[in-house]
């Protein structure tokens, strides 16, 4: 089979990660789905960042979590890649949303929580997902932690849910039952074909992170969807 390809934070390889210059370029490719992260700032919003520090991707210092999201918003996003990006503001959640319901774009949002209440800000997601008439279908919510994967199966068990890991084990696959999970998003790098079966034969769809050329994943055409920074690689 042809797996989906999943633009990665955007369009990551080649426009600053996470902005709305990378989604774009996105929608400009015609891809179906993007992977972004989600992580809550000092007063509760949240906003759309990899790292829990704004050093490597802005002109800012500091945790992401010791800006208000006024503060975060003064700051370029963009530069860092290339000048020709400068002026890029940090996204919100509610931004993104806006972009994908308008462009019918499928979100996998991983949900990054570090030291706040992940109880909390599973709650304001399900609150923010809840306002946006985007289907519930064109949603995959997805975390590397346990904790935030059980909170986001209590408080948003109405959405399709993703469990990443580096590799499958045997946590992982307790958790996938557990919180009934749309899919397992493992690092391509460390999966079997007999993973990939034994999760398909389960029920599961396999998604893997990061893909960036074709000859580099003998199973490409086993698993149902890859994440890539560089989608246009592929066919989709």
């Amino acid at each position: 089979m042809t797996p989906l390809i999943v633009g990665h934070r955007g369009v990551a390889g080649t426009h600053p990660e996470n902005t709305m210059a990378s989604i774009q370029q996105a929608i400009e490719l015609g891809l179906d789905w993007i992977e972004v992260d989600v992580q809550p700032t000092k007063d509760g919003e949240l906003v759309i960042c990899h790292d829990h520090t704004i050093d490597r991707c802005s002109n800012g210092k500091g945790r992401v979590d010791s800006y208000t999201l006024a503060d975060l918003k003064v700051l370029d996003f963009g530069s860092w890649f290339d000048t020709q990006f400068s002026g890029e503001l940090i996204l919100t959640l509610d931004d993104l949303l806006h972009i994908a319901e308008q462009h019918n774009l499928g979100l996998n949002l991983e949900v990054k929580v570090d030291q706040h209440d992940s109880q909390a800000v599973v709650k304001q997601l399900k609150k923010q997902l809840e306002q946006s008439p985007i289907p519930k279908n064109k949603l995959l919510l997805s975390s590397f932690s346990h904790d935030v994967m059980r909170e986001l199966h209590q408080h948003c068990g109405a959405y399709r849910l993703a469990v990443i890991s580096e590799r499958l084990n045997d946590s992982v696959r307790l958790l996938l039952s557990e919180i009934n999970a749309f899919s397992c998003n493992l690092n391509y790098f460390w999966l079997a074909e007999s993973h990939i079966k034994e999760l398909q034969d389960n029920g599961y769809q396999v998604w893997c992170f990061t893909v960036n050329t074709p000859d580099s994943f003998p199973l490409l055409e086993n698993v149902d969807a890859i994440f890539s920074d560089f989608p246009s690689r592929f066919d989709k």
